[in-house]
């Protein structure tokens, strides 16, 4: 079932939404965002006004220098936003939901290591029994965020306040790169009124891939420890699925609580 726009307490990532919300952040009048950005202040007012998506690259540029974007990250994101309205042609056209048993017995055949199969949304769709244990009740939940927000992934999560953030942030520039897709939207309907989520979401930053100099840090029965993600994609037929492999490490990272799970 489609989420109206009713149903949304949060904005969906847009061109509009975002202009308004840097040029806000520094308290610059559409004059003087324009001024910088070498647009007039009408051509300011209709993209935040949502009339105005398409723009040059060089104008691309020069608005996201004049709205004080830096990261490389913030400049794919106002590229992607301005074609948020677009249909992708390379989109999934199959959200997949379940794995063949070819596919769970490869799971299988990794033991002991976690692995588990992901689409593109986040959604676990498949999970071998370490993953399950490194990750209890992650399969169950059913997509990464929503557990992450849970009561298990607070609990799990190591270093969670650290985590969530770079996880939001790169919700946000996934689901503007495949334009705001429906899966998407119906996971931000879903956290949309855990306040924790809100406010990481109101702060439109934005990121893509985790790097792997970035683990995830974990509680587990044995102590906690550091686990890196190596994922191997399979786009035939655009269904953008993900075979997650976790590396677990010894943990490296800052002091932590000492409850166990």
């Amino acid at each position: 079932m489609r989420v109206s726009s009713d149903e949304l307490k949060l904005p969906l990532p847009s061109l509009a939404d975002y202009v308004h919300f840097h040029r806000k952040r520094l308290g610059l009048t559409r004059e003087a965002l324009g001024h910088r950005a070498f647009l007039s202040a009408r051509t300011i007012q209709k993209l935040e006004r949502g009339e105005q998506t398409g723009l040059s690259q060089p104008t691309q540029q020069a608005l996201g220098r004049a709205l004080g974007l830096t990261s490389p990250a913030e400049f794919k994101h106002l590229d992607d936003l301005t074609r948020v309205h677009i249909p992708r042609p390379w989109s999934p056209e199959v959200v997949r939901t379940e794995v063949t048993a070819a596919e769970q017995a490869m799971l299988d055949d990794l033991m002991p290591s976690p692995a588990a199969y992901c689409n593109w949304s986040w959604d676990v769709i498949a999970a071998n029994d370490a993953y399950e244990k490194l990750f209890p009740g992650r399969v169950a939940a059913g997509n990464v965020m929503l557990w992450l927000f849970g009561p298990m992934g607070r609990k799990v999560m190591a270093s969670w306040a650290d985590e969530i953030p770079n996880d939001v942030a790169r919700m946000r520039g996934i689901m503007t790169h495949f334009g705001n897709p429906e899966p998407g939207i119906q996971v931000l309907r879903a956290l949309q009124d855990d306040p924790d989520f809100a406010r990481l979401w109101l702060t439109r930053s934005v990121g893509f891939d985790r790097g792997v100099e970035e683990p995830q840090h974990v509680h587990t029965e044995a102590g906690p420890v550091s686990v890196s993600m190596q994922l191997q994609s399979f786009p035939a037929g655009r269904e953008f699925l993900h075979l997650c492999v976790a590396a677990v490490r010894p943990y490296r990272g800052p002091s932590l609580r000492t409850d166990p799970i």
